[in-house]
């Protein structure tokens, strides 16, 4: 299973599954999700990832792909089973025959030892960055359209705004990615952009 790239189609790998579309994608992450807050989450990291994955020239889809599976099993596993959490969501995509590239990206998100390259690593910012804009985007009137960099960057200092959201983690693209950080908020609020219909933002 894998999400398609608007890119140039990249040579098909031995043993990978043939890809389906985005519509397919989302219908099987919706099946495992029990929550509408957790597929909103799912598929704004899902733009993040796939702008980033452009931003680098690598597979959007893949990186797509990573992003809308990475908490698949959260209303699974809650807040009280982390040890399990990604854990369960690799065992599903990997019944479902998702390539590991993607499986390795989401137990990255959750445990460190799987944070074996780039796309490994960006999850973990991606996540953290896409909780922020997404509240961001509930408190604007115009949502996600228009955003700016600076005004995200002021709601990022703002640790009463958005407490859940994991400040260090939206700080590691710039060592893990090469990215400044308006760099990398002015991408992830484009990737948020790109599916913003899909989650009324």
């Amino acid at each position: 299973m894998s999400v398609p790239s608007t890119a140039s189609p990249a040579p098909r790998r031995q043993g990978r599954r043939p890809e389906i579309d985005i519509a397919e994608a989302r219908a099987f992450a919706r099946g495992k999700v029990r929550k509408e807050i957790t597929y909103r989450h799912l598929v704004s990291v899902e733009g993040v990832m796939r702008r980033l994955g452009r931003h680098f020239g690598e597979d959007e889809g893949v990186w797509a792909q990573t992003g809308l599976f990475h908490d698949l099993d959260q209303d699974e596993t809650g807040e009280d089973d982390l040890a399990r959490h990604a854990h369960i969501a690799a065992e599903w995509l990997r019944e479902a025959g998702v390539e590991e590239t993607i499986v390795n990206g989401v137990l990255a998100h959750a445990h460190p030892e799987y944070r074996t390259d780039r796309m490994s690593n960006a999850i973990v910012a991606a996540d953290a960055v896409a909780g922020l804009l997404v509240a961001a985007a509930l408190v604007r009137p115009e949502r996600s359209a228009g955003m700016k960099v600076s005004s995200v960057k002021k709601k990022l200092k703002e640790r009463s705004f958005a407490p859940g959201v994991n400040r260090d983690e939206v700080a590691l693209a710039e060592p893990n990615l090469g990215l400044s950080l308006d760099e990398f908020i002015g991408l992830a609020i484009e990737g948020l952009q790109e599916v913003a219909p899909e989650i009324g933002l």
